[in-house]
């Protein structure tokens, strides 16, 4: 055998890491671009970021922080380059071709097209709160930004939201303690 204790196998690490991100991911990228498939890219791309630099990512306080800012940023990324695909496509007159693929309903696009109308730190405020679960002060540490600001961000957006989708807004609250 060796003379290594288990607990420092930084394969059993990741593959505990990987146990708990992997759900909480998947639905933080698929609220960012409304496709499974899209969403099942990022995280693996994110995973794997995350294997590739695991005896850096371990060491950090909260590696899931690390994750979900990874992810977010590729989900940015390749948002922006389709985009570019897309205006360059129209430029030079093409239409666009593919396969028919079933998508998401009209009601789920709405939201994603209407998340995206956000500015950045509202939408991560709403990912990471609303979608992903966290407390107003767990979203604060995340963004390294005050509580107040948060809520702020929060109720900004889900104001902005509201309007853009023709409901009423819900207030902001924490349902671990506080609002």
């Amino acid at each position: 055998m060796g003379d290594t204790d288990p607990e420092d196998d930084p394969r059993r690490g990741y593959a505990l890491f990987f146990a708990v991100a992997k759900a909480s991911l998947m639905g933080q990228a698929y609220l960012l671009t409304g496709d499974v498939e899209e969403a099942r890219d990022l995280v693996q791309e994110t995973l794997l970021r995350a294997w590739k630099s695991w005896s850096q990512v371990s060491g950090y306080e909260d590696p899931q922080s690390w994750a979900r800012r990874v992810l977010h940023n590729l989900a940015v990324s390749r948002w922006r380059r389709q985009k570019v695909r897309e205006l360059n496509r129209f430029a030079a007159g093409s239409e666009m071709t593919g396969s028919e693929v079933a998508g998401p309903d009209a009601d789920h696009i709405d939201v994603v097209n209407a998340l995206h109308r956000l500015p950045v730190h509202q939408q991560r405020a709403l990912v990471l709160h609303d979608v992903v679960g966290m407390s107003v002060v767990e979203v604060a540490a995340e963004l390294e930004a005050p509580e107040g600001t948060v809520r702020s961000w929060l109720s900004r957006g889900r104001t902005a939201l509201a309007k853009d989708l023709g409901i009423l807004p819900q207030p902001v609250t924490d349902e671990r303690g506080s609002s």
